[in-house]
């Protein structure tokens, strides 16, 4: 939509105005806004308008009468621009631009404080084993030996004279273990042995199994080659085969639909 000149066009709102008109309407009290919806710098003073809600310069705030500034409810160029009730308000400026400065700090902390933080995810700690799920790890002597020197040196009983009973049941159960070691590691090749002849075998049958799958897939192969061959034959026979009709029989074309005139070819 074009804009002529009888439509109403928002213009800048101006910092110093020349007009003497004040609103009749209640004074705006700067303390009871909020401290964001307000500049009390030198040189910027303004605030939002709680009619039309948009930044609106103030004027006369050296005087005795401050108020804002004539302005419309648009922003400037807007076509078909209204003004705004709220031009010539009396602005009540009872801050100062420490009081105004402390406010906003504190707004900014205060909503900082409401921002939320980074959830921190706890790690998952993987569930405990039952007591019957948990297999017992065997005792070596390396191990047995190492609990045994360990408990000389820490227990306060055991001398050079003395002993108590837990060193002499940690020295039987050494004793033990450097007996039945022989006899472990004769259990341990067996079962090396064992395990490594049931993975040949296995492996041997997997080969196996894999050729026979081979060779099957082989001769389905070569049985349908030859049944589409032989199809093929069966077929190309029957369409090469010219058979002569005997006199005095009935066609095989009959019915009907069959037309008796003669077949007439336009030439």
């Amino acid at each position: 939509m074009s804009v002529t000149s009888a439509m109403a066009t928002a213009k800048e709102r101006k910092t110093r105005t020349r007009t003497k008109r004040v609103s009749n309407r209640p004074s705006i009290i700067v303390s009871k806004m909020l401290p964001n919806l307000i500049d009390l710098l030198p040189g910027t003073e303004s605030l939002v308008c709680p009619d039309c809600e948009t930044w609106c310069p103030i004027t006369g705030h050296d005087g005795r009468t401050p108020k804002l500034v004539p302005h419309h409810t648009s922003r400037a160029r807007t076509p078909q621009a209204r003004r705004c009730s709220g031009s010539n308000r009396r602005v009540q400026i009872d801050l100062t631009i420490p009081q105004w400065h402390q406010q906003l700090a504190d707004a900014i902390k205060e909503t900082s404080s409401r921002r939320a933080t980074n959830v921190l995810r706890k790690p998952k700690v993987a569930v405990a084993p039952a007591v019957t799920q948990i297999t017992p790890r065997p005792l070596s002597p390396e191990t047995a030996r190492t609990a045994y020197q360990t408990h000389i040196t820490q227990c306060p009983t055991c001398t050079a004279r003395a002993r108590c009973t837990e060193r002499a049941r940690l020295a039987e159960t050494v004793a033990r273990l450097i007996r039945q070691e022989p006899r472990r590691q004769q259990v341990r090749a067996i079962l090396a042995r064992e395990r490594a002849r049931f993975d040949r075998a296995y492996a041997a049958q997997a080969a196996k199994d894999r050729a026979a799958e081979w060779a099957k897939q082989a001769e389905t192969k070569v049985l349908r080659s030859a049944l589409a061959k032989k199809a093929g034959t069966l077929t190309e026979e029957l369409n090469n085969t010219c058979r002569i009709r005997p006199a005095n029989t009935v066609s095989e074309f009959r019915g009907h639909a069959l037309s008796l005139e003669p077949l007439r070819i336009a030439t």
